[in-house]
């Protein structure tokens, strides 16, 4: 069997003092008492306003002009967002998670507050893709309404893996062990992921609703199969990273470049055995091959981004690091926002409703200009408000939340 024609890419403290190596390497500002590598941070505002572009693009570009030599580089490059953006997840979980690391051990306010986040994603998820405008129409909806409420997507893929990633942490209790649960979870996931794919699971008696976490056949576009392994395997990458600062002899670049050409090389040796061994996967929703090649990708992309830096530093050139921190934070509302307003929502109407995919490639880059500009305002924006006012932006949240849930009550 040979491989399918298809392109292969579609779709914080930690106990190191601020003279470490990291800072040495310029991949934290000299003198920050922050805990955060601007190195992550980077990344994920690339991811996320990459995420931004694209899924503009996908919304009002004319079917004419999606084709071409430029248009299958752009699906390159989408089809690493998604990955990127897990990775880093699970990557910001550890990092995130070793200054506290004693508070999550055992049932604390802290890690009250973190599951309570977590399960916050999960049903931000589902609140977004409400199919009614109220919920007394739930009582009206027809199974295919149902099955389309329970499609699991990226909020819900991350929100439910770091749970899983905070309860080996509560039963790993430390961090080596922690580590080695997650990188071995994110290698059994990907390698179950085509076996689960193809299995239906209705025949075994299983819910709609677990169904849904468990492969793409009711409409998922993030089930945990595979799409948690890249969460899990991110958290692993942060112990390295952690245990790599205070002994490396060479620099990030080289470390991502060598470590991310390993594991695109080991990707396409393994391809066709691959392929032989699964028989009938979904090649490019579950093949283990491909996990490898995507997350070999990013660690090469996290590779030019760390020697970027490192030239930036070497010309005495300094990044904006407060907006770059203030955007990677805020991705979860850069990400929320940008979603109702191009694919709308229950409680709004979104330009697919109101355009749809009729602009030429001048009109949609303008459209992404524009989108791209306000999300930048508003990810700033909005993390300086809650900085300087926390009481008053947790208030203000709670009454968009009340208001929301008030609508949906009418």
């Amino acid at each position: 069997m040979s491989a399918p024609a298809q392109p292969v890419w579609l779709p914080q403290d930690t106990a190191v003092p601020p003279s470490s190596v990291v800072e040495r390497l310029h991949l934290v500002p000299k003198g920050s008492g922050s805990s955060r590598v601007i190195l992550v941070d980077v990344a994920r505002v690339l991811a996320i306003l990459f995420m931004v572009q694209g899924h503009t693009l996908d919304v009002l570009l004319a079917p004419v002009y999606r084709e071409g030599s430029l248009f299958n580089f752009w699906l390159f490059l989408r089809g690493l967002t998604a990955p990127t953006f897990l990775l880093l997840s699970g990557f910001s979980f550890t990092l995130a998670s070793v200054k506290y690391w004693d508070s999550y051990l055992s049932p604390t306010p802290k890690l009250l507050k973190r599951v309570l986040r977590f399960a916050s994603f999960v049903l931000l998820g589902y609140a977004m893709h409400l199919p009614v405008n109220s919920f007394r129409d739930l009582r009206w909806l027809d199974a295919a309404g149902w099955q389309s409420w329970m499609q699991v997507d990226v909020l819900q893929c991350i929100g439910f893996t770091l749970l899983i990633l905070q309860a080996l942490i509560f039963f790993a209790r430390t961090l080596p062990r922690f580590a080695v649960a997650a990188l071995s979870l994110s290698g059994l996931i990907a390698l179950i992921a085509p076996l689960a794919g193809r299995t239906d699971w209705a025949q075994h008696h299983v819910s709609p609703w677990l169904a849904s976490y468990l492969n793409a056949a009711t409409g998922s576009l993030f089930p945990l199969f595979p799409w948690a392994a890249y969460v899990l395997c991110g958290a692993a990458m942060g112990y390295g990273w952690v245990r790599w600062q205070g002994r490396a002899k060479t620099s990030a670049g080289w470390i991502f470049a060598v470590g991310g050409l390993a594991l695109l090389g080991a990707g396409l040796a393994l391809n066709q055995t691959i392929i032989e061994l699964y028989q009938r996967m979904d090649y490019w929703r579950t093949s283990p091959s491909l996990f490898l090649m995507r997350v070999g990708c990013v660690w090469l992309l996290l590779s030019l981004i760390a020697w970027a830096l490192r030239g930036l530093n070497a010309v005495r050139l300094a990044l904006p690091e407060k907006p770059i921190r203030a955007l990677a934070q805020e991705s979860l509302t850069i990400y929320f926002a940008h979603i109702c307003i191009l694919y709308g929502s229950v409680w709004n109407i979104g330009l697919r409703q109101r355009l749809g995919a009729t602009l030429t490639p001048g009109a949609t880059l303008a459209c992404i200009a524009l989108l791209l500009i306000a999300m930048i305002v508003l990810g700033i924006l909005w993390n300086r408000f809650k900085t300087a006012q926390p009481q008053s932006s947790w208030w203000l949240r709670s009454a968009v939340l009340a208001a929301a849930f008030t609508y949906c009550c009418v």
